[in-house]
């Protein structure tokens, strides 16, 4: 890959990261005004109906705002989670080197998703990055000891678990709700980008 192309993939890629933050955020508040618009059109039909003399702002008021209130207690966390994750996944994308963007271009090839997604992790010269609600882990390069990819099976639930065992004895997890993802065989195969001789163990149940 050339450097231009690899630039231009970069761009492409923290774009289409950037519109899907958006769309995100605009999906929950087209629902927040969805949940309130509807309770406005049944006010004003229960108004209509008794012929109240009272202004329908007045009337409907205190009882949407307190709607509202409720609404924004849930999605304003998700919004904040949704701005602050974003924030981070883009700026460490944007500051790979050109070796680990093009394997991080073969990640996105190896998923095979039609549209950009976060990764739950990504392999950079930095080391490993895990990315949580509202933080960032960061593993160096060559800290991890040992690691466990655990594919569960009961049902109709599936997960793929793969624990982190570092060499001070702490312990991380990346979860992933289907059974043995694309993502996971990725990191199987690649997690020696940063961490030579690591010993990587598959277990399905």
């Amino acid at each position: 890959m050339s450097h231009s192309e690899m630039q231009n993939f970069k761009t492409t890629e923290l774009k289409n990261l950037k519109k899907l933050r958006a769309i995100s955020i605009g999906f929950l508040l087209l629902v927040n005004f969805a949940i309130v618009g509807f309770f406005v059109y049944f006010f004003y039909d229960v108004y209509r109906s008794r012929d109240l003399k009272e202004n329908f702002v007045a009337y409907i008021f205190p009882t949407v705002a307190s709607i509202q209130l409720v609404l924004a207690i849930g999605f304003v966390p998700l919004i904040l989670i949704i701005l602050k994750r974003f924030s981070r996944v883009l700026k460490e994308i944007e500051d790979l080197n050109e070796e680990f963007t093009i394997h991080y271009q073969r990640y996105t090839n190896f998923i095979y998703k039609v549209f950009s997604v976060i990764p739950l992790y990504l392999i950079s010269q930095k080391g490993l990055l895990i990315f949580r609600n509202f933080k960032t882990e960061l593993l160096l390069p060559n800290s991890i000891k040992y690691i466990k990819i655990k594919n569960i099976k009961m049902g109709r639930f599936r997960r793929s678990l793969i624990d982190i065992y570092q060499n001070d004895g702490s312990k991380s997890r990346i979860t992933y709700y289907t059974t043995y993802p694309r993502e996971a065989e990725f990191f199987h195969d690649n997690i020696h980008l940063i961490n030579d001789n690591v010993r990587v163990e598959n277990q399905f149940n």
